[in-house]
């Protein structure tokens, strides 16, 4: 896989799943396996200096994958944005030198995917890059330079690094490689497409 030096990897684990129902999303189980372990997989996948999952203060031990450092957000309630702020502070606190953001809700990113993303960071490490399936907006998985991580520590609320997308190279993906789960149809969803 290609690499960039002093990547770090950040998977977000902390949003409130309130569409999931009563129970945990990423706990729910995809082919007998947390949700969360997918996407942490493919992060794992990739060379980084550094793996962490950012999880809320009530979130269990569980949520930290093996070779990932759990950080907390205590601002969990606030969004998206606020797992962003954490990130980049603490990608920029070690000496980072870009941040790729993955979301734990992600089962299907593929390591393959990272690498085309890692490939094309690498082409010109100034510009951030974004996913996007076919006819879609880019969305996460991304990578952002450390230029952005001062932009990033001043989201607020659940705005994500949309803002960060123009002029942002796009990575195209398939569309299954990127759909999220927010509810329970959509894990049944991606169950239904594991058994293909």
């Amino acid at each position: 896989m290609a690499s960039v030096e002093g990547l770090v990897v950040a998977l977000l684990a902390a949003g409130r799943s309130g569409r999931f129902g009563a129970a945990d999303k990423l706990t729910a189980l995809l082919a007998g396996r947390p949700l969360i372990d997918w996407a942490a997989d493919a992060g794992r996948s990739v060379n980084a200096a550094q793996h962490f999952v950012v999880t809320g203060p009530d979130m269990p031990q569980i949520f930290c994958p093996d070779g990932y450092v759990p950080l907390v957000n205590l601002a969990a309630e606030e969004g998206l944005g606020s797992s962003l702020r954490m990130a980049a502070r603490h990608a920029r606190e070690t000496g980072a030198s870009a941040l790729l953001v993955l979301l734990a809700d992600m089962p299907f990113v593929r390591p393959s995917h990272l690498s085309l993303l890692i490939a094309t960071f690498d082409i010109d490490p100034a510009i951030p890059v974004f996913s996007r399936a076919p006819g879609n907006a880019a969305q996460p998985p991304a990578i952002l330079p450390s230029a952005l991580f001062p932009t990033l520590e001043a989201l607020g609320g659940d705005s994500g690094a949309r803002s960060l997308a123009r002029g942002a190279t796009l990575v195209e993906a398939p569309a299954d490689t990127l759909i999220d789960v927010d509810t329970p149809a959509d894990l049944a969803l991606c169950a239904q497409l594991l058994g293909r």
